[in-house]
């Protein structure tokens, strides 16, 4: 029998997020925003090295490459295209994207984040297998479930009956006693040859000339038009899409301080950087709520700044695709403390008519708009037209003008423009001039 991805509910557990949200969009776009929180992008977009390699050689290298992953179906076909309005972003766009398929007799379950990466292109790696028949083998055709609602114990053999989405077929790399008996903790465990979303897989292909981002991440540093020569920071850097970015475009001429208060994860940003080449990032490890002066570490870090990008820790209620969202309206509505905090000492560090940028991956007004209208009406900054605005324009709030409003971005599936632009995250951009 065939399937297609059905979806799910990813307010399920949440009964009072949901209804939160419902208020905020309507019922009949709440409605069409889960469904489109649900599933993945139909395209994907990488960003070009352009200190290292022009746009039209890595656009051909990559189609290269994801012509090979076609494996000459014809129904599995890509094509690179350039962004007509980023001219450092290819765009990856599948013949077809969402294919019927039979799923294979054998059933493996993952976890819903490896779940959620099948969906946008992604093999299964060991560490998202949770469960497994006792028969399994290497070369075994299987069908690939989520766990949506993350009840799988690891190492489960029996058939699973619990909350499952299926995600794609596969063929076993490693059999079920290497993963579980002989503890493989690394590397590929299912190739996933038939995705229900026909993504390809871009993980760590050409890492040093291309970086998978999404479309409002990358509008986000060119919003912020860094320039070379100036003094840049990035206070909430990591995994470093947007610190490279920001890098990239000032030609790797100038200074930027990125921050991030995870050692673990700001490493990624600096493994990114060196990936690059990029000799102008200096990494820190701070949190960018508190002074740099807190921090002995930083005696000789600039205290004033062209401009400062705050992308900011957030609900993430924009993300696809998500399955499942785990936190409460209360974990929810904890966010925008942080986040005034982080405009607050951002603000004390940009120079008079410096800029600031404002982001988050989330659709949630509160950590949107209302963040806005506190910073209009207690720091001295004002709003600055967006270019380019390639997203929607912000909700309207208590305290925000028409004008203003029109000065915010949002990506979520509601503006018109090219398609690629529209089925993308869920994202919000403010830009600040200080008075």
């Amino acid at each position: 029998m065939h399937e297609v991805f059905k979806g799910c509910d990813p307010f399920r557990k949440q009964p009072e997020l949901s209804t939160f949200l419902a208020l905020q969009n309507g019922p009949d776009d709440f409605d069409r925003l889960k469904h489109w929180l649900c599933t993945p992008p139909q395209y994907t977009t990488l960003r070009v090295n352009t200190l290292a390699v022009s746009v039209a050689e890595a656009k051909a290298r990559l189609q290269t490459y994801v012509d090979s992953c076609s494996r000459g179906e014809p129904e599995k076909g890509y094509v690179v295209t350039e962004h007509p309005q980023l001219d450092d972003t290819l765009v990856v766009i599948s013949s077809k994207n969402r294919i019927q398929l039979t799923p294979a007799h054998r059933q493996v379950i993952v976890d819903l984040e490896c779940g959620e990466a099948v969906l946008r292109g992604a093999n299964v790696f060991v560490p998202g297998l949770m469960g497994a028949p006792g028969s399994l083998t290497q070369g075994d055709e299987v069908a690939v479930y989520a766990d949506v609602d993350n009840d799988c114990r690891r190492g489960n053999k029996r058939y699973y009956k619990g909350g499952k989405v299926f995600v794609g077929n596969g063929v076993a790399r490693l059999s079920r006693d290497d993963i579980f008996k002989n503890r493989v903790t690394q590397g590929v465990a299912i190739d996933v040859t038939q995705p229900v979303y026909n993504c390809p897989p871009l993980n760590n292909v050409f890492r040093d000339l291309l970086f998978l981002q999404n479309i409002p991440s990358i509008v986000c540093s060119r919003v912020l038009d860094p320039q070379p020569g100036e003094t840049v920071l990035d206070m909430c850097s990591a995994p470093g899409g947007k610190t490279v970015h920001i890098a990239t475009l000032m030609r790797n001429q100038g200074t930027i301080i990125a921050l991030d208060k995870a050692q673990a994860r700001l490493q990624k940003t600096a493994d990114n950087c060196m990936r690059w080449r990029l000799t102008s990032v200096r990494c820190f490890d701070h949190d960018g709520t508190l002074p740099f002066d807190d921090n002995p570490g930083m005696n000789n870090v600039p205290r004033q700044f062209d401009r400062v990008m705050v992308d900011a820790p957030c609900s993430a209620l924009g993300q696809r695709p998500r399955l499942l969202y785990r936190q409460s309206l209360k974990e929810v509505n904890s966010y925008p403390t942080v986040q005034r905090s982080l405009l607050k000492t951002a603000c004390a560090l940009l120079r008079t008519a410096g800029v600031l940028v404002f982001s988050t991956c989330t659709i949630n007004v509160v950590e949107n708009e209302d963040v806005v209208v506190w910073a209009l009406n207690n720091l001295p900054l004002e709003l600055v037209p967006q270019i380019p605005h390639l997203g929607g324009f912000g909700r309207s709030a208590v305290g925000l003008t028409e004008i203003d409003r029109k000065m915010l971005q949002r990506f979520e599936g509601l503006h018109e423009g090219n398609d690629f632009d529209r089925d993308t995250i869920g994202f919000f951009i403010a830009k600040f001039r200080r008075k």
